[in-house]
C-alpha cells in the first residue's frame, strides 16, 4: 500500500511533464529494476535529455515516453539509485534499465557471523571486498584479497591450487595455528578438509578453498576485531573471513557464460653462470676443470641452460557457465566451471571440475527453505620432495644447480644420464640421474574431491520472530600419489618408488537459532539472535609404501609389484564442538548502536574440567551524521564513531594433546632407540608419544577496537579508520620437561603475545559523468607484534621466537665485508666453521665479534636483526571506464620485513660440482677488491648470516583487466550482452629482493608466474 501512494504522489508531481510528452511522435516503453534484486523500481523518474517531458514507473517499473524522434537519451532517476542515461536507437523492443544503488556506504548491507547488517549499524570493524576485484579473471579467489583490504595480509605460493596462508591484524599464536575462519555459505571451514593424506615426498598440498570457482561468488566480508568476531568464539581470535555465493534472484532468467584461454610465464629467472664462467671459477678452486687452459674454457661458450629448459610458457583455459532466475516463489543459480592450467615447470599442472547449486523457495508464506551445494574435483600435479640423500630440496634445485657444462640431452635426443661432475649418492658408475628427467618422469599428485553444502529452513512463527535450522556439511576425500622410476633422484638407490596415501574428512555442522526483530515506534530498534550449533569433524587416513620395482611401468598402481614393502600406517581423529550463541542489537534513533555477543563453546580438544570457553565481547557506535550539529551538513554525508572490545578464543592444536597418547615403533626405521627385540627378532611395540595435561585449555584473545566511518562530498569520498590493541594469553607451547617422562615437551598454556595497529581505507569517486567514471580504493595498515611472555622465564623458542621481539624473527651473525688487507685479516676474529687454517686471508668474509672473544659462531655472536613478517601492508586500486571501455588495475604491497635468502647463500657459495649466481663473477680477487662477493673458497659449513638477509618490500601489479562492452544488439534477445576482456596478473613487481620471488620466501621454491589471458563474457 505504501508503494503505491508513493507511486501516486510522484505521478502527481510528474503529471505536467507526462502530460506534455503525450503530443511526440515515437513512443518509448521500458521497464526499471534494481540492478541487485531484480524488483520493480516504483516511481522513478524518467524524463527526456535537454527537454521537460517525463513520467515514473508504475508498480511494476514499467514506464512509456514518448519524443519526437530517435535516437535520443533519456535520463532515469530515483532517491537512492545512481541517476542514469540511457540512449534509444529504436522504439521496438522494450528496453530494460537497471538501476544501482548509490555509493551510500553506511547503508550497506553487509554479511556478518549468522545474519547481515547495515553497515551504519556495524559495531565492529568490517572491510567489504570491492564488486570491482571480485571480478577480475583468476583461478583461485585468493588472487584477488592481497592488497584488498587494510590489516589482510595474504601470502602465496607459485604453485598451482596449492595452500596459501593469511594473516589478519598479526600472528596471535606459536603453536595453535594463525590462519583465519573461513565462512562459506554460512559452512565453517577453519582447519578443515586437509588433503595432506601422509605422503611425505609430495610437496604441495591442495587448497580446499580451491573447490570454489571465483565467479560464483557474490562477497567476501572481512571481520577483524572482536565485535565482530566473538559470536564465533573459539575460533574468531585470527578473524573471520565470510564468503557468500551467488544466488537467483526474481525475474527474468538469466544465462552468463565466460571463457577464457591464457598463458604463463615465470615472474623472473636467475641469472646463473655460463658454462665458461662456470669452468672459470672451478679450476680457480681446484675441481674438476683445474686442468683446463683459457682456450679450452673460452670455447665452452655460454653451455647448456638447464633453468631455461625446465621452465614453459604454460596454457591456461577457464570455461564458467551459469543459470539464474526466479518468480515469487522459487530463485535458483546452477554454475558449472572447468579449468585447466598448465605449470611454468613441466609436468606441473591443476584442473578444476566444479558445480554449484543455489536453491531457496518459499513453501509456504512463512517457510523458506534453502539449498546450497558445491561439489567439485581437483587434480594437481605438482613439484615432488627429493629424498634426503639426494643432496637437493626438489628437483627444481636439483636442475637450478646443475653445471652448464652438462648437457641436457643425449647424442639420441634422449636425457642425459652421464654427468661426469655430479657427486654422491646419485652416481652409480658411469650413470648419474637428470633433474629434468626427474621432474617430467616422478609423479607427484594430489587428488581431492570436495562436496560442500548447507540445508535451511527458516520459518517465521509470529512477524519479526524467525526460527532456522540448518545442517552444513564439508566432506574432502583426498589421495596422494606418488612414483619415482628407478633412473630418477627418488627413485634411484632403492631401484624404484612408489607411495600412495588416502584421507577422508567428514565435517557435518548443525545450527538452531532463533532471531528476532522489531522497531519499537520510530526511536528504538531491537535485534536478538540465540541458538545452539554443533560441529563434528572426523578424519581418517592410511598410506602405503613400496620399493625396488622389477620394472619402472607399474607406477603407484600396484605397490605389491614391489620386492621392499615398508611399514604402511594408519589412523585417525575425531573433534566435536558444541556452542551456545547469542547476540542484541539495539539502535536508538538512528544514532546509536550496541552489539552484546556472548558465545559458549564446549570443546573435546580439551579435558573435562577445561572443556567449556566463554567468549563475550561489547560494541558501541554513534552515527554522529544523524545529529541536529551535522544533520544537512552539504560535505559530512555521514560519520559514524565505532568502539569494541571483548575475547575470542583459539583451539586449533590437533586432537587429543590433552591426553596421553602412544605410538607404534617401526622395526626398519633405524632408530635403534625405539626398536623391541625378542630373541632373535624385532618386534614392533608401543612408546609413549604425548605426555597428558587435563589443565590445557583454550588461548584467549583480549581485544579492542576503535574506529570511524565517514562519507564525504555527497558520497564520493568513503574514509574507515581503526586502531586496535590485542593480547593473547595462555598460548598453548610445547615446553621442557623432566627428561624421565621420555620425552622432552609438554604443552601447556603459558605465554602471551600483542599485537596492536592502526588501519585507513579510503575509496572515491574522482569522476562521475555519464560518459566517463573514475573510481579509486586504497588502504594501508600497520601491525605491531610482540612476544611478551614465553615459558617459565624462557628467553626463547628455537631462533625465531624470542620475548620482546615479533613472530618470525632473524638471529643472526653480522656480516662485516670483505677482508681488505694482512693487517685486518691478522685482527678478524676467525669463524668456528672454518676449520683448515687458524686465520683470516685477503678476500675472507669477516664479521662482527659480539662478545669480543677473537671466535666467530652462533652460540655467542647471534644478535636479532628484524622479522620475516612485515609490518606494514597496503593496496591500491582503481577503475576507469568510458562508455563501454573499462580498466581496473590493483597493487599489494609490504614493507618493513626481512628476507633470509638461502638460495643465495647455497648459490654464491662456490661448488666444484654444481652451478651458481652470476655474481659470483665479481668475487675478490686481489685486482678486484670493490667488491662484496667473497674469494672463491669451497666450504661445506652451513652458516646464518646477515650476508644474506635481503630487504623482503615490495609492491606488486597484482591485477589489471581492460574489458569492452560490445556495441552488437540482437533483435531476438535486445537484453544480451557482449564483452571481451584482457587481463593480467603479477606483471610487475618493484623489489629489491634478489631471490625468486619476495612473497614466496628466499628458498628453491616453485616460482611465481605472470599471467596474461584473454576472454569473452556471454550474459542473457
Amino acid at each position: 500500500m505504501t508503494k503505491v501512494v508513493h507511486f501516486l504522489l510522484l505521478a502527481v508531481i510528474f503529471f505536467p511533464f507526462s502530460a506534455y510528452a503525450q503530443g511526440g511522435d515515437v513512443k518509448i516503453n521500458g521497464r526499471v529494476l534494481d540492478e541487485k534484486t531484480q524488483e520493480p523500481v516504483i516511481g522513478a523518474g524518467v524524463s527526456l535529455v535537454g527537454a521537460k517531458e517525463g513520467t515514473v514507473s508504475d508498480v511494476k517499473g514499467n514506464f512509456s515516453l514518448s519524443v519526437r524522434s530517435l535516437p535520443a537519451t533519456i535520463s532515469i532517476d530515483y532517491l537512492g539509485y545512481r541517476k542514469q542515461e540511457v540512449d534509444i536507437y529504436e522504439s521496438a523492443e522494450p528496453v530494460i534499465i537497471q538501476l544501482v544503488e548509490s555509493a551510500n556506504f553506511l547503508n550497506e548491507v553487509v554479511v556478518v557471523g549468522y545474519g547481515t547488517q547495515k553497515r551504519k549499524e556495524l559495531t565492529g570493524a568490517v572491510t567489504s571486498i570491492s564488486k570491482e576485484t571480485l571480478s577480475q579473471p583468476v583461478v583461485s579467489f585468493d588472487n584477488l584479497l592481497g592488497g584488498a583490504a587494510a590489516g589482510l595480509n595474504i601470502t602465496q605460493g607459485g604453485q598451482l591450487g596449492s595452500t596459501f596462508s593469511a594473516r589478519i591484524r598479526g600472528g596471535n599464536s606459536i603453536n595453535a595455528g594463525n590462519e583465519p575462519l573461513y565462512v562459506v555459505d554460512g559452512v565453517i571451514l577453519y582447519g578443515s578438509g586437509s588433503t595432506n593424506a601422509g605422503v611425505s615426498r609430495v610437496s604441495a598440498n591442495l587448497n580446499p578453498l580451491a573447490a570454489i570457482s571465483p565467479n560464483d561468488i557474490e562477497s567476501i566480508q572481512i571481520l577483524k576485531d572482536v565485535s565482530a568476531t566473538a559470536i564465533y568464539g573459539s575460533r574468531g581470535s585470527n578473524g573471520v573471513i565470510i564468503i557468500s555465493t551467488k544466488g537467483g534472484r526474481k525475474g527474468k532468467d538469466r544465462i552468463e557464460y565466460q571463457y577464457s584461454i591464457g598463458w604463463q610465464q615465470a615472474a623472473k629467472t636467475l641469472d646463473l653462470l655460463n658454462a665458461q664462467e662456470w669452468a672459470s671459477l672451478n679450476r680457480e678452486i681446484g675441481g674438476p676443470a683445474s686442468a683446463l687452459t683459457d682456450v679450452e674454457i673460452a670455447a665452452f661458450g655460454n653451455g647448456y641452460d638447464w633453468q631455461n629448459e625446465v621452465l614453459r610458457t604454460a596454457a591456461t583455459q577457464s570455461h564458467q557457465a551459469s543459470f539464474s532466475g526466479g518468480d515469487d516463489k522459487t530463485r535458483y543459480s546452477l554454475s558449472g566451471n572447468f579449468t585447466d592450467q598448465d605449470g611454468i615447470l613441466i609436468n606441473t599442472n591443476f584442473k578444476r571440475y566444479s558445480g554449484r547449486l543455489n536453491l531457496e523457495r518459499d513453501v509456504l508464506k512463512n517457510l523458506k527453505l534453502s539449498l546450497n551445494l558445491n561439489a567439485s574435483k581437483l587434480n594437481q600435479n605438482g613439484l615432488n620432495a627429493y629424498p634426503t640423500y639426494a643432496g637437493y630440496g626438489s628437483s627444481f634445485e636439483a636442475v637450478i644447480r646443475t653445471s652448464p657444462l652438462n648437457p641436457v640431452y643425449d647424442a639420441n635426443g634422449g636425457y642425459n644420464y652421464h654427468n661426469r661432475y655430479e657427486k654422491g649418492d646419485l652416481v652409480k658408475g658411469d650413470v648419474t640421474t637428470n633433474a629434468i628427467s626427474d621432474l617430467a618422469n616422478t609423479t607427484a599428485q594430489n587428488l581431492s574431491d570436495v562436496l560442500l553444502g548447507n540445508f535451511a529452513a527458516l520459518y517465521t512463527i509470529i512477524p519479526g520472530l524467525e526460527l532456522k535450522i540448518a545442517a552444513g556439511t564439508n566432506i574432502t576425500n583426498a589421495t596422494q600419489n606418488y612414483f619415482a622410476p628407478s633412473y630418477t633422484a627418488g627413485g634411484f638407490t632403492p631401484n624404484g618408488y612408489a607411495s600412495v596415501g588416502h584421507r577422508r574428512t567428514d565435517i557435518w555442522q548443525y545450527e538452531y537459532t532463533l532471531n528476532y526483530t522489531k522497531q519499537l515506534n520510530k526511536d528504538h530498534y531491537l535485534n536478538i539472535l540465540g541458538g545452539y550449533t554443533a560441529q563434528s569433524a572426523k578424519s581418517q587416513y592410511a598410506t602405503a609404501t613400496a620399493t625396488n620395482f622389477a620394472n619402472d611401468q607399474v607406477l603407484w598402481y600396484s605397490l605389491q609389484s614391489g620386492n621392499t614393502r615398508e611399514a604402511s600406517s594408519s589412523g585417525g581423529s575425531e573433534a566435536i564442538l558444541n556452542s551456545l550463541i547469542s547476540r542484541i542489537n539495539y539502535t536508538l534513533k538512528d544514532r546509536y548502536n550496541l552489539t552484546a555477543t556472548f558465545r559458549a563453546d564446549g570443546s573435546s580438544r580439551f579435558a573435562a574440567n577445561n572443556k567449556w570457553g566463554y567468549f563475550p565481547s561489547l560494541g558501541a557506535s554513534w552515527n554522529i551524521n544523524e545529529e541536529s550539529f551535522l544533520k544537512g551538513n552539504r560535505n559530512i554525508n555521514q560519520l559514524k564513531l565505532r568502539a569494541s572490545f571483548g575475547t575470542v578464543g583459539n583451539q586449533e592444536i590437533g586432537d587429543y594433546k590433552y591426553e596421553a597418547l602412544y605410538g607404534t615403533t617401526n622395526p626398519n626405521d633405524g632408530n635403534i632407540n625405539q626398536v623391541y627385540s625378542f630373541g632373535e627378532q624385532l618386534a614392533v611395540g608401543y612408546i609413549r608419544t604425548n605426555l597428558e595435561n587435563p589443565d590445557l585449555k583454550w588461548e584467549q584473545t583480549a581485544a579492542c577496537n576503535v574506529g570511524i566511518d565517514a562519507s564525504l562530498f555527497n558520497y564520493r569520498l568513503n574514509i574507515t579508520a581503526d586502531a586496535y590493541y590485542k593480547k593473547t594469553t595462555d598460548l598453548l607451547l610445547n615446553t621442557p620437561t623432566l627428561s624421565s617422562t621420555g620425552l622432552s615437551t609438554v604443552l601447556r598454556n603459558i605465554g602471551n603475545i600483542s599485537n596492536k595497529g592502526v588501519e585507513l581505507e579510503a575509496n572515491g569517486t574522482i569522476i562521475d559523468r555519464r560518459n566517463l567514471k573514475w573510481n579509486i580504493s586504497a588502504n594501508i595498515a600497520k601491525n605491531i607484534n610482540r612476544v611478551l611472555e614465553l615459558a617459565g622465564g624462557q628467553k626463547n623458542i628455537g631462533n625465531s621466537i624470542w620475548v620482546g621481539q615479533p613472530l618470525n624473527a632473524h638471529y643472526l651473525i653480522v656480516y662485516d665485508g670483505i677482508i681488505q688487507t694482512e693487517e685486518e685479516a691478522k685482527n678478524a676474529a676467525l669463524p668456528s666453521w672454518i676449520k683448515n687454517k687458524t686465520s683470516l686471508e685477503p678476500g675472507d668474509e669477516k664479521f662482527v665479534d659480539q662478545n669480543d672473544d677473537k671466535v666467530i659462531d652462533e652460540a655467542g655472536d647471534r644478535v636479532i636483526l628484524g622479522t620475516a613478517t612485515p609490518d606494514i601492508t597496503c593496496g591500491f586500486s582503481t577503475t576507469v571506464s568510458y562508455k563501454n571501455l573499462s580498466l581496473f588495475a590493483a597493487f599489494q604491497g609490504v614493507s618493513g620485513n626481512k628476507i633470509y635468502n638461502s638460495l643465495r647463500q647455497t648459490l654464491e657459495q662456490p661448488n666444484s660440482s654444481n652451478n651458481g649466481l652470476a655474481t659470483l663473477t665479481d668475487r675478490w680477487t686481489p685486482a678486484n677488491r670493490s667488491t662484496t662477493i667473497p674469494k672463491a673458497v669451497i666450504t661445506s659449513a652451513t652458516y646464518t648470516t646477515s650476508r644474506y638477509l635481503e630487504d623482503g618490500a615490495f609492491l606488486r601489479l597484482k591485477n589489471i583487466t581492460l574489458s569492452y562492452l560490445l556495441p552488437v544488439k540482437i533483435a531476438t534477445a535486445p537484453s544480451a550482452k557482449f564483452s571481451v576482456f584482457l587481463s593480467g596478473q603479477n606483471l610487475l613487481t618493484f623489489t629489491k629482493f634478489t631471490g625468486f620471488d619476495p612473497e614466496t620466501g628466499g628458498g628453491f621454491g616453485y616460482p611465481i608466474a605472470k599471467t596474461i589471458s584473454l576472454g569473452v563474457n556471454l550474459s542473457y
